[in-house]
């Protein structure tokens, strides 16, 4: 978010979070709570003019609004819905304006929330007054979601909606064969999510391993996005060392620290 400060302030900037919830959460085994995206959005240097949050409970978007209430200034919307549901959606993108540049943050928190059609109304919707396409960073849930059910009968119509396709099988047989290792089936499942995003036309498609210095990160973080220099600041920025309160070096060892 600080890194996107240093471009917001010269244009119109939207921030979209189609995942959004309460606006923080107790870190367990502490009493600390944690800011989520939405308030980190909302108190950055980015400067966005706008903001919408799409919540699914009306328990979560009450204590959202409760939460950013003295930070609304008229630039602040919080939808109620789900986000693969078309009205909601066009709920959502109507709130922005067509040639303001526009950041979606897409945290789903396991692939049979998100549908890939979801992300193409966001891809295609269409391009701000440089050309450019909503920019999208997207938590890809790998380890305990997508890679733990590949296998499993009862979710492959969930798959194929969560990638738009049935390509996804031949890396199921690929596993199911043993002619590929673990992690190359992982980053198999990843690439083809990156192809896809290509596919809709994104010019920069990056992934990226959170800090987990204890285990195999149970997600990726994929960003796509038309503009070369965004791209090239988030590879910068995600490489840098920093401190976060209850999350660097958060491992099992270290919980109750």
């Amino acid at each position: 978010m600080r890194a996107y400060g240093k471009i917001a302030r010269k244009a119109e900037y939207c921030y979209l979070e189609l995942y959004a919830g309460r606006g923080n959460g107790l870190c367990d085994g502490t009493d600390c709570y944690l800011e989520g995206a939405e308030l980190r959005a909302l108190t950055s240097e980015a400067n966005f003019t706008r903001f919408v949050f799409v919540v699914k409970s009306h328990a979560a978007a009450e204590k959202l609004r409760q939460l950013i209430g003295s930070r609304d200034t008229g630039n602040i919307a919080v939808i109620t819905g789900n986000c693969n549901n078309k009205k909601t959606m066009r709920k959502m993108l109507d709130l922005v304006p067509r040639s303001a540049s526009s950041f979606a943050f897409v945290n789903p928190g396991g692939y049979r929330n998100l549908q890939w059609a979801t992300l193409q109304q966001l891809a295609t919707r269409g391009v701000n007054w440089q050309g450019d396409k909503m920019e999208l960073l997207i938590i890809f849930p790998l380890e305990m979601a997508l890679f733990r059910n590949l296998m499993r009968s009862e979710c492959q119509a969930s798959i194929v909606r969560f990638y738009g396709n049935h390509r996804w099988e031949e890396i199921k047989r690929q596993k199911v064969a043993g002619k590929a290792k673990t992690g190359d089936i992982k980053q198999k499942l990843v690439e083809l999510y990156k192809e896809g995003l290509m596919e809709l036309g994104y010019r920069y498609v990056e992934d990226f391993k959170p800090a987990s210095p204890t285990r195999q990160p149970y997600y990726h973080v994929i960003s796509a996005s038309d503009s070369g220099s965004r791209a090239k600041m988030l590879k910068h920025a995600w490489g840098k060392p920093r401190y976060l309160r209850c999350e660097l070096l958060y491992g099992t060892e270290t919980k109750q620290q």
